[in-house]
């Protein structure tokens, strides 16, 4: 793409949330502020990190991929994730009331030093699935300027995820997120209503008929399990609790939450609307390149760079807030236990910083050893492997189901996620039943019976006689 106008408006977008970022580094003087935003975030700005970390590649690329082959039943992931969104915001008191950081802080003080240790560590490997699948997203909006060798090209969102993150924090990403939720909802609710002008009455008609819009697809692993597979993922999610736990108010958190579960809902209806246009306007199309493809061939060059920028920027910045949540729980959940070097606030921010660098230089790597993987699959992967993890012992402990038998809690922790990934490489082509429900029962059977024996062996009050 060489037109000048494309270039510019790209540019213009990108320097403005490049400033944005710059200006959020100048708040950054501690490690509560780069973590957590020193509890300082408006209802504007929780909305803002909310979309900002959940609108991504697997949002808008993905969805936009899979609505191309089956139809509206791609819209599980956003769907589900909008909900569960909303959720956090009705549990926004209790989730503030917690005082922690991070979710497996609350593990530990529930369950015990090794139930923690498990939660940070597969919940940091699942949200690492999906840094992968991000990276991947973002490569159809780079390729766009050349052509080049997978490694170079799969540096330029590394970078950006890079310079938000390591620029400002947390503060950084909810001032980014925010600028980036206003740009993304102007593009799509313009983009929607074009698709309304657009599509005549006879397309939604045979898309009925061919069953397009159905919500289940069994033979592409679409349907019911992966909509429980994105609420129980949201809710056991460090990067979307984050800015829950950064809020001003548990008033502020509530109103930014469902007021961002509206706009990833719309997010991904406007995404499949486009990939089932693209289906039948340019069949010819690789179906990961729906979305880019329609801003290039059915707007003006000025509006695809823009477009093109912000939907990058909405790729990134995902990747940014699910990076700076596997640092965080890494430093306070694992290094942090087991030695002191880091307990100065300078040396804190430092550990925190050098965590992300490395967890970028992974995922790079990653990307470089496998570009076809597919998009939505890897991410609903990595809910159901959080979600198995973590899900229900929050849920014990937000509905005051404890104590919990520590050993019990300990091996619903680190048997669920094991076990999903098992069922996932070796039984799921063989029963169809998918993971989450095996493995969700088995944490939730484990988590009951440690529940009853510690009130079983729990000593009982004794009441004065008479």
């Amino acid at each position: 793409m060489s037109s000048i106008g494309f270039l510019l408006s790209f540019l213009a977008v990108l320097m403005c949330t490049v400033v944005a970022g710059v200006v959020a580094k100048r708040d950054v003087r501690r490690s509560s502020d780069f973590s957590n935003a020193g509890g300082s975030l408006s209802a504007g700005m929780v909305a803002g990190a909310l979309v900002g970390g959940f609108v991504g590649g697997t949002s808008i690329v993905g969805t936009g991929e899979l609505a191309f082959q089956y139809g509206l039943a791609s819209i599980w992931f956003t769907l589900g994730g909008g909900v569960a969104v909303m959720l956090l915001g009705l549990f926004a008191n209790r989730f503030i009331r917690m005082r922690v950081e991070t979710l497996p802080e609350l593990v530990g003080g529930q369950y015990g030093r090794r139930s923690q240790l498990g939660a940070s560590l597969f919940l940091s490997l699942g949200m690492f699935i999906q840094v992968i699948a991000q990276l991947l997203a973002a490569l159809p909006f780079v390729t766009v300027f050349w052509k080049g060798p997978l490694v170079v090209m799969a540096l330029i969102p590394s970078f950006l995820i890079f310079a938000y993150v390591l620029a400002g924090g947390f503060m950084g990403a909810s001032i980014v997120g925010t600028l980036k939720t206003a740009m993304l909802v102007l593009l799509l609710v313009g983009t929607g209503a074009w698709l309304w002008w657009q599509v005549s009455g006879d397309s939604y008609i045979r898309w009925w008929g061919e069953g397009r819009f159905t919500l289940t697809v069994p033979e592409a692993g679409i349907g019911w399990a992966q909509g429980a597979a994105m609420i129980v993922g949201i809710f056991s999610t460090q990067a979307y609790l984050q800015p829950i736990f950064a809020s001003r108010s548990a008033a502020d958190a509530r109103t930014g939450a469902v007021t961002a579960g509206v706009v990833i809902i719309l997010i991904g209806l406007v995404s499949a609307w486009i990939g089932m246009y693209m289906h039948d306007t340019h069949p010819q199309l690789s179906p990961r390149e729906a979305v880019p493809q329609f801003f290039l061939l059915h707007s003006p060059t000025w509006l695809a760079g823009g477009a093109y920028a912000v939907i990058l920027l909405s790729v990134v910045m995902t990747g940014a807030a699910l990076t700076l949540s596997i640092a965080t729980i890494l430093n306070r959940d694992v290094i942090q236990k087991y030695t002191d070097r880091f307990r100065s606030d300078k040396k804190n921010l430092a550990l925190s910083r050098l965590l992300i660098i490395v967890v970028i230089l992974m995922a790079y790597a990653f990307v470089c050893l496998d570009e076809h993987a597919l998009i939505l699959h890897w991410a609903f992967l990595a809910m159901t492997l959080r979600g198995v993890t973590v899900f229900f012992p929050v849920l014990f402990f937000l509905f005051q189901l404890t104590p919990v038998h520590e050993r019990y809690g300990a091996v619903a922790i680190w048997g669920a996620p094991i076990f999903a990934l098992v069922w996932s490489w070796l039984l799921l082509p063989v029963t169809g039943i998918d993971p989450l429900y095996v493995s969700g029962a088995w944490s939730l059977a484990l988590l009951l019976a440690g529940y009853l024996l510690a009130r079983k062996t729990t000593t009982p009050s004794i009441r004065p006689l008479g």
